[in-house]
């Protein structure tokens, strides 16, 4: 199943929690921080997949968070040069999440033809019992199945 080449979407929280550190100094070895070996992993093996609002969110976040601006724009640079961008045609969500600000990444998976999101947004996983595809689940959960 490891070597199986999945389509992703990353909800904000995993590109945050992943970090910009390591942009500048490398990943630590061992690196326990399960966003980040999952963001490598999709950037490097399996097709992630972002649209415009998303990578606006996430720039967003990393500098409202107070990442250097220099590693956020690495970090947008990096994501936008691994990952395929998806135009969001779906009009809404089959089974929309309580917090409909979350609900551009469903989308973004759903017309992106997305095998999982990754999520730790409890909005998001409230209604994964709603979906076969995309799988959603968090990190930790989905981490082995991307072969991290």
């Amino acid at each position: 199943m490891q070597n199986q080449n999945y389509r992703v979407v990353l909800d904000t929280n995993e590109v945050v929690g992943a970090g910009t550190g390591w942009l500048d100094r490398g990943v630590p070895v061992p690196d326990g921080n399960p966003h980040r070996r999952v963001l490598i992993r999709v950037a490097e093996s399996h097709t992630g997949l972002y649209c415009g609002k998303i990578v606006g969110e996430y720039l967003e976040k990393l500098v409202d968070l107070g990442h250097p601006k220099e590693r956020a724009l690495k970090m947008i640079t990096y994501l936008m040069g691994a990952f395929t961008q998806v135009a969001i045609v779906s009009p809404a969500a089959p089974v929309r999440p309580a917090d409909l600000d979350d609900e551009v990444f469903l989308l973004c998976a759903i017309d992106g033809n997305a095998d999982y999101l990754v999520s730790e947004d409890k909005h998001l996983t409230d209604i994964k019992g709603s979906y076969t595809k995309p799988v959603i689940g968090s990190s930790g959960e989905l981490a082995s199945i991307f072969g991290v």
